[in-house]
């Protein structure tokens, strides 16, 4: 998978690799990088998990994405979330859905990111999408808020390649 974070509260997951060989590479989110600031602007950090290693990291905190190295035939892992804070999780709170969400409310026009710091992942498009793109006052493609977006709502853009224009006008992208 390509480069990602989870959506789901949890002080951590354990994965256990049982057979073969898995190569994570991870990074601190910024989120984590407030909260450590010895983290800032660490590069990221590859980890090579052999048969009987175990790792753990809260996927919520820190970009990770994974691969089997060549040559590795077969690799089985187990994963499992922790709750250390003795909170038990509900129904399924977490979710396959490769994409970014709000980790706070975030205003009608905000600029959630630049052409220059974009993640590398395609926004899910949505007949109700919350995002636009458009071009920043210096003429740089921004990825701006079309609406108030709520904390946990996933970001995504139109469906089409029209978005429609402040003044009701239709912009061909």
């Amino acid at each position: 998978r390509p480069e990602h974070t989870d959506a789901i509260q949890h002080s951590g997951t354990w994965h256990v690799q049982l057979k073969g060989e898995k190569v994570w590479t991870v990074r601190p989110t910024a989120e984590l990088q407030r909260q450590a600031p010895s983290l800032k602007g660490g590069k990221p950090v590859k980890i090579h998990c052999r048969e009987g290693d175990v790792l753990c990291i809260n996927t919520r905190l820190w970009w990770h994405k994974t691969h089997i190295p060549a040559g590795c035939k077969l690799s089985i892992s187990v994963a499992r979330d922790m709750y250390l804070d003795g909170t038990r999780p509900g129904a399924c709170d977490m979710t396959n859905i490769e994409g970014h969400y709000a980790v706070r409310p975030i205003q009608k026009g905000a600029i959630i990111f630049t052409e220059d710091n974009a993640p590398q992942l395609q926004l899910p498009r949505s007949s109700s999408s919350n995002c636009g793109v458009r071009e920043g006052q210096d003429g740089r493609l921004v990825v701006a808020a079309k609406r108030a977006i709520r904390k946990g709502e996933w970001f995504s853009i139109s469906e089409s390649e029209e978005e429609e224009e402040p003044r009701g006008r239709k912009r061909k992208r």
